[in-house]
């Protein structure tokens, strides 16, 4: 494609009245509410400025949904993009004969609905009757039973597990797109001068995939983030606030029917978004593509 090939700057008006009246006009509207009182016990509107993010930020339950939405974020990015390696390098062996069969393993919890991973890891960490603590009681480990979903730090490793099972099927199948992208060349050239498997990987193939690891890097800091279902089927924010995430806190808000509350939260979270969506742009800037 010819890059300096110019188009009529008349051509963009028709998507940026979509993406005006469509998203920027409703959501300045729908941030508008987080400076009024409204609420089910409300019919007349009135302004009140920055009381709703004061009173907020106040509240134990933000700061408890903030930590809780970056550890999800965290654990997630870092454990779903190392597996992914983990799992993909073994599949990039052209003589393994069931890479196809592993390939769909892999991905068929991401095929599950949120729904049904729920049930799935509610059954295996629910507190008396759980598969994990029968498991444990069987095996004569009875003093690492744990109310799972009934306390904090519990919790929260369980709903990280399950997510982590349920999105490690995207990293291995773009882990291993990248790997197998990876020129040959390249890799017997750095064998002849003598470089080993950890060398071969850290200077020849890690910056070739970059790309991918930057991909895996943004879907799972993105969903990370926006976790919500699977922590509201698991826990639904509990026990009491201890799971909250920013999506639990504004869907509670909400169905209490603090409609001002939720939607100032939905803008703390919109702000944070922006924040990290801006820093992951100048790392990814920083990651040089060799070609």
């Amino acid at each position: 494609m010819n890059r300096k090939k110019m188009y009529p700057g008349y051509m963009m008006a028709v998507p940026l009245l979509f993406f005006g009246v469509f998203f920027l006009l409703p959501s300045t509207v729908g941030f508008g509410y987080a400076f009024t009182d409204w609420s089910a016990y409300n019919t007349d509107l009135k302004f009140v400025g920055l009381r709703n993010f004061k009173e907020i930020l106040q509240e134990r339950t933000l700061s408890t949904a903030f930590v809780n939405t970056l550890i999800f974020a965290g654990v997630k990015t870092i454990v779903v993009t190392v597996l992914g390696f983990v799992f993909a390098i073994p599949l990039n062996n052209k003589r393994m004969k069931t890479t196809n069969v592993l390939r769909t393993i892999y991905f068929l919890p991401s095929v599950l609905s949120t729904l049904i991973v729920g049930l799935i890891f509610n059954a295996v960490f629910e507190s008396r009757h759980g598969i994990l603590n029968s498991l444990l009681t069987a095996i004569g480990c009875e003093g690492w039973i744990q109310p799972w979903l009934g306390s904090r730090w519990p919790a929260v490793f369980s709903i990280c597990v399950a997510e982590v099972w349920r999105n490690i099927g995207y990293a291995v199948v773009i882990t291993l797109a990248g790997l197998q992208s990876v020129n040959s060349d390249y890799v017997e050239a750095a064998r002849v001068d003598g470089a080993n498997g950890f060398q071969l990987f850290w200077k020849i193939t890690l910056p070739l995939i970059m790309p991918s690891v930057n991909v895996n890097i943004l879907f799972s800091l993105i969903y990370g983030l926006k976790m919500f279902d699977l922590v509201y089927v698991m826990t639904g924010g509990g026990p009491g606030h201890d799971t909250e995430t920013f999506g639990t806190l504004m869907m509670n808000e909400m169905a209490a029917g603090r409609f001002s509350h939720s939607v100032a939260i939905n803008m703390i979270f919109t702000i944070m978004l922006v924040i990290v969506a801006v820093l992951f742009q100048k790392y990814s800037e920083r990651c040089e593509y060799v070609e």
